[in-house]
């Protein structure tokens, strides 16, 4: 048996056998003289030729438009097939068992329109398998186990029940994905370079899409590096500014804060979590510092190809009648358990900073001391007790959201809403002792405010 998967993920379709990765490109298309083009060749000219190209037919697939850009004049099915197509012919020699790897989020007609597009291609196509189950190989005993991963125009957090296999629980989406983050950093930097030479890359589509040809290695840089020299080239002359990393990826912080919430949002209270990054958000230069700011969490980044290889190491024992092909939202565990790492020591100074209670919160620029009475938070004054007042733009506050008083020398925390309060990411449950330095987050996108110690005060 010669078997392979395929990652359908239109950020990067991925193709791997036991081997390793053997193709991988993004789902792209345009039509160049009258030829559907795909992935890599697509994408290079995507934004010199956008009525002619399309980046949304994976996502849109089984819908009814007919067009998915203005002037391809054909459907999201025919872009699709193109791609699987050209990819089948690149690798399809000699393969008997074909595992797709499919995003949670896909219908049932959408599965059934994909199985006709892969076997119109002759791909012996065995099964389905939901991307999030194949990225979780192994078990986290006593942790919670979740996948994050991020198409072009969604991002997705899986909930992984550990029940001596790996089973799909639940999946949380933001619609926002890798597409949105690029454009929000192509236009940050094209604004560097018309403040600093008064050139705008986006009035020009060559210059336009050198810059997103030239993003990735820029952003991948800006991971090492806190500054960084730009060039394009536009008419036969060269300009370049100087770009600061906090400059630039400050345009990034909306994004990454989202998906550290949704991710804090579908905690387990009290217990530890191990978060499954794909390869694709990884990637992103200072997310992965991101969501170390959810507390008790490790964050596990995952290998390119590591779903389409995880899949694989199944492949012998799914079985299906003749003609069948199932879709798998559970799998047997293909890897040891992995031990809880130990947890880093504390600096003294800082165990000992830590130590000392706080007698503060911090909101707005404000701090607000707690004594015995307790404060307020919410949305609505409370008349019995000073209030901290939040403001009206964040959803999921409630009138009297929770509650911090002083008992016993400690600051207490108690939730009183319908929405769940957040300390330091994790969801508060019963009665929560406060350190300092703690953070709290109210709402979504949220208010935060900290916990302070602040010197003098008893």
């Amino acid at each position: 048996m010669t078997a392979l998967a395929i990652d359908i993920n239109d950020a990067r379709l991925v193709v791997a056998n036991h081997a390793g990765v053997l193709a991988a490109e993004p789902g792209f298309a345009s039509i160049e003289r009258g030829k559907i083009v795909t992935g890599e060749a697509a994408r290079a000219r995507a934004r010199r030729h956008p009525r002619q190209s399309s980046n949304r037919f994976w996502s849109a697939l089984g819908g009814d438009a007919t067009a998915f850009g203005a002037d391809l004049g054909v459907s999201a099915t025919e872009l699709a097939y193109a791609q699987l197509e050209a990819l089948w012919a690149k690798v399809g020699g000699g393969v008997t068992d074909v595992l797709l790897v499919v995003p949670g989020a896909y219908r049932s007609d959408q599965l059934g329109l994909l199985l006709g597009l892969a076997q119109e291609c002759g791909m012996p196509v065995r099964a389905f398998v939901d991307a999030a189950v194949a990225a979780s190989v192994r078990p986290y005993p006593d942790r919670q186990l979740v996948y994050v991963d991020a198409s072009l125009h969604r991002t997705s957090v899986t909930l992984i029940e550990q029940n001596g296999e790996a089973q799909a629980r639940a999946e949380h989406t933001l619609n926002q994905g890798l597409s949105a983050f690029v454009d929000g950093v192509a236009r940050r930097i094209a604004d560097l370079f018309v403040r600093a030479k008064r050139f705008d890359p986006f009035a020009h589509a060559d210059a336009e899409q050198m810059l997103y040809d030239r993003l990735p290695a820029w952003l991948a840089a800006l991971e090492r590096e806190e500054r960084l020299e730009l060039k394009l080239e536009h008419a036969d002359e060269e300009s370049s500014v100087v770009a600061e990393r906090d400059a630039v990826l400050a345009v990034t912080e909306g994004f990454y804060r989202a998906v550290r919430q949704l991710i804090a949002q579908h905690r387990e209270p009290g217990k530890a979590l191990v978060v499954q990054l794909s390869d694709r958000l990884a990637a992103l230069p200072g997310l992965v510092g991101e969501l170390a700011r959810l507390d008790q969490a490790t964050c596990e980044s995952l290998e390119a190809g590591h779903a389409a290889r995880g899949a694989l190491l199944a492949a012998s024992v799914v079985t299906a009648a003749p003609g069948q092909v199932k879709l798998l939202k559970r799998l047997r565990w293909r890897a040891e358990p992995k031990a809880a790492a130990a947890a880093p020591e504390r600096p003294a100074a800082a165990a000992a900073f830590r130590k000392a209670a706080p007698t503060h919160i911090v909101y707005g620029g404000l701090a607000y001391r707690v004594g015995p009475e307790g404060l307020v938070i919410g949305r609505e004054a409370d008349p019995q007790r000073r209030t901290v007042l939040l403001a009206q733009s964040s959803n999921g506050v409630s009138r009297q959201h929770c509650e911090i008083v002083l008992r016993d020398g400690e600051l207490k925390l108690r939730d009183l809403s319908t929405f769940g309060t957040f300390v330091n990411e994790s969801k508060a449950a019963g009665e929560t002792t406060l350190q300092r330095a703690d953070v709290i987050r109210i709402g979504s996108p949220g208010a935060e405010l900290h916990v302070v110690g602040l010197e003098g005060e008893e």
